[in-house]
């Protein structure tokens, strides 16, 4: 009967004689913003928050409107007239009129509407605002789970309406079209997520959760997660209770790999060019042909590495991946760039790569001791040499490591990975966001080349790239040259790979530091608790854009003291929230109350 005639099952429910309302619809109201009258048996009942349902009828047909409380006000006429103003002032009440006139007046905010004239409930905007005087009910799990029937296999529960006990349902849809032999529900287009809250909120666990449920794609989908400070690797505190990502994710059938980036990835063995930011940025460069008192000779001793490297690869034998004996290898470097071989080094005096540094003789004279020095003694620079030998290690091949593009192709090609890159490694004498930067770079750029490669042939990438700590690497106004180009890179990714099936999803704890364009580009927003400094909440307002929901998101109460995790959610997450109004939820701090399903029912 259910399947036949869902619409019909669902009124059913609605109209079963339980409780009374909690209010009746007021006046003035829209076809987004509903005014209602709390009644008087309900006036001491907490309502703010509370997910609510109203039944009219519109050009003959049953239509479901599903809102949430977002502002409440009480109004005494008689204490806003003037003329007692005076009585209140002495005696501090007005006798049968204080708290009985009260009138307590509610603003419901529009989340979903459904059509309920047809077999099967369908989605609905509303064509005309509804009567005064109509029934306003609490939602109650019986009818909401009427009401999901529809989207059974498509939703997951990640926790409860704010302040009430009623799940609330999200979807997790991968970025393709819907695959109806594996049950898995697409949304034809790729989403960039962001989730924001200071530290305390829950904004991992809330991630860790929204992950888990893009987890259940499993044959269509596959999940990058790029995490500098371990917390995804380590799988420490990402869901209630000591539950660990990692079973939950096999259990869905994924298929789990954590992989360290300095133990478990080279890098291209072409790719000089990283290999010479690699000597800029631990400080080989510095050592090795210094001291340096201007940036632009540390750039131009890259340079010249890299010339050097890129000459020897012209030999079919060598490349940075198997670059064999890694001091042999400097040395020779090292006298290369003292030699005198071509025309033009004999008749200057000094070697092509000398000359590139610097202009004069005497600092050419200079820089020559220099390098005359350290190869002379090479023995005994110890700090030169692991410098050296750590940045060649990032790209030595062994049996035990995987390219970057193996990595890439696990991402993008293949389906059903979750991997988790182990950013928080230091290599000798290099910063940690510096490395993490460069090679969130190399492997951000590989992604986007091979989903371009995809779309030309007509398909999808259909993968999400996780930015745990996003403020790390996408910062509008860092003075770090790497994190700067990266910056600009992740804005001119996110402006294309949607088209390719590749999203992002930015886990930060400010929003603010985010890039307008990137903001602009998102689709679904995850607002935590804390976001209320100036600067802060004027961005979380011009995402919301409404001013009641946004009061109600500054009213959340810190987590710590009540181990709640609250949340304000905007944009096409939820069968509930396709008017474009945000939905306030509390995440789960039981896991065992997380709820969805899969094809092995998961």
């Amino acid at each position: 009967m259910i399947k036949n005639n869902h619409s019909q099952h669902l009124l059913k429910i609605i109209r079963e004689p339980t409780e009374n309302p909690i209010a009746i619809t007021g006046s003035p109201s829209t076809t987004l913003d509903i005014v209602i009258d709390i009644t008087e048996s309900s006036k001491s009942e907490r309502v703010l928050g509370q997910m609510v349902y109203i039944t009219v009828e519109e050009d003959g047909r049953d239509i479901l409107v599903i809102g949430q409380i977002i502002e409440i006000s009480t109004k005494n006429r008689w204490h806003e007239d003037l003329a007692f103003k005076g009585v209140i002032k002495r005696h501090g009440s007005l006798p049968h009129l204080s708290g009985a006139a009260d009138n307590r007046i509610a603003t419901i905010s529009v989340q979903a509407c459904y059509d309920l004239g047809k077999s099967s409930p369908r989605s609905h905007i509303l064509g005309t605002s509804p009567s005064t005087g109509e029934p306003v009910k609490k939602m109650g799990n019986k009818v909401m789970d009427a009401l999901m029937r529809k989207h059974e296999g498509a939703v997951t529960y990640i926790g409860k309406v704010y302040g009430t006990d009623v799940d609330l349902p999200f979807w997790f849809k991968h970025f393709d079209k819907t695959d109806e032999e594996n049950r898995e529900f697409g949304a034809n287009d790729a989403y960039h997520v962001g989730v924001f809250g200071k530290t305390g909120s829950g904004k991992t666990v809330t991630a860790a959760f929204m992950l888990l449920g893009y987890a259940k794609n499993r044959n269509n989908f596959s999940i990058l997660i790029l995490d500098p400070q371990k917390q995804f690797y380590l799988d420490s505190e990402l869901l209630p209770g000591n539950t660990k990502l990692i079973d939950q994710i096999e259990r869905t059938g994924m298929r789990h790999e954590k992989i360290n980036i300095l133990s478990g990835i080279y890098l291209p063995g072409d790719n000089y060019e990283l290999f010479g930011e690699m000597l800029a940025t631990n400080g080989f460069l510095k050592d090795a042909f210094g001291p340096f008192y201007q940036k632009d000779k540390v750039e131009a001793a890259k340079e010249s590495v890299i010339r050097y490297l890129a000459g020897r690869s012209k030999h079919p034998s060598f490349n940075l991946n198997n670059p064999g004996d890694k001091r042999k290898l400097l040395e020779e470097m090292l006298v290369r760039f003292i030699s005198v071989k071509e025309k033009e080094e004999k008749e200057q005096g000094f070697s092509k790569y000398v000359i590139d540094i610097y202009g004069t003789k005497d600092t050419r004279g200079r820089l020559r001791r220099r390098i005359e020095d350290v190869a002379k003694n090479l023995e005994k620079e110890v700090a030169i040499i692991k410098k050296w030998e750590s940045a060649l290690e990032l790209f030595s091949e062994n049996e035990k490591k995987r390219s970057v593009n193996q990595i890439v192709d696990m991402t993008v090609n293949q389906k059903g990975n979750f991997i988790v890159l182990d950013l928080s490694s230091r290599s000798e004498g290099v910063e940690s966001e510096n490395l993490q930067a460069l090679f969130v770079k190399i492997i951000e750029s590989k992604i986007v080349e091979a989903g371009e490669k995809l779309y030309s042939q007509g398909k999808k990438a259909n993968c999400l790239i996780v930015l745990d700590e996003a403020h790390r690497f996408i910062s509008k106004n860092s003075a770090d040259k790497r994190i700067d180009e990266l910056t600009h890179e992740i804005i001119a990714s996110v402006r294309t790979t949607r088209k390719y099936g590749i999203g992002y999803m930015f886990i930060t704890q400010t929003l603010e530091s985010l890039d307008d364009e990137i903001i602009r580009q998102m689709r679904i927003f995850s607002f935590g608790y804390g976001l209320t400094s100036g600067s802060e909440l004027r961005k979380v307002k011009e995402v919301v854009n409404n001013e009641s929901a946004v009061q109600l998101y500054k009213s959340f109460i810190d987590p710590s003291s009540n181990y709640r995790f609250p949340f304000m959610f905007y944009g096409p997450i939820s069968p509930l929230s396709f008017t474009g109004s945000p939905l306030f939820l509390e995440v789960y701090t039981d896991f065992n109350l997380y709820k969805t399903k899969n094809e092995s029912g998961y």
